[in-house]
């Protein structure tokens, strides 16, 4: 007797464990980066590079039992602003670095030192700048600011339910 109700016990809690384990639903996650470089000639008169990084991250997470999905957006843009010599070194450093998620942030994390900053007149890094377009011979001066912004986007969609009817009007057909 006592075989028996460990064995219905057991069952009960196999069967909690695996209804929690049903809840937790696959999530797919992709990375994309993107890098831009800008040869700007800021307000003093130096041409200076801007480079600006991208890093989008997606999550979807699809529900099949509420027929929901949720999307989680994270965007990262790094805007940075660069002497020449050290734009053109980070262009070679992350071609040879290759492909993957994060080659372009790794490679600018372990590339870019303080050194290869535009800096002030003070010896402060520049966090933001006025760069000067000619638009149909006039000069335009546009304000940057530099540094990291980042967002996230959380989107839940639900599928819609509907329901078919196929009406066909048939004829009775009797044998008697």
């Amino acid at each position: 007797m006592r075989k028996i109700i460990t064995g219905i016990c057991l069952l009960f809690v196999f069967a909690l464990v695996g209804e929690t384990q049903a809840q937790n639903f696959r999530s797919y996650q992709t990375t994309t980066e993107e890098i831009s470089y800008n040869t700007r000639v800021i307000d003093d008169g130096r041409t200076i590079v801007q480079v600006v990084v991208s890093t989008i991250v997606v999550d979807l997470t699809p529900n099949p039992v509420t027929a929901e999905s949720t999307v989680s957006t994270n965007t990262k843009t790094q805007t940075l602003f660069l002497t020449s010599a050290a734009a053109t070194d980070l262009k070679a450093a992350i071609a040879a670095a290759g492909s993957g998620d994060s080659v372009i942030s790794q490679t600018v994390d372990s590339e870019i030192e303080d050194s290869d900053k535009i800096k002030d007149t003070n010896g402060n890094n520049l966090t933001s700048i006025t760069y000067v377009e000619i638009v149909n011979g006039v000069p335009t001066f546009t304000p940057v600011t530099g540094g990291l912004v980042e967002t996230n986007d959380v989107v839940t969609t639900e599928r819609l339910e509907f329901t078919t009817i196929v009406k066909e009007v048939k004829a009775i057909v009797s044998q008697d």
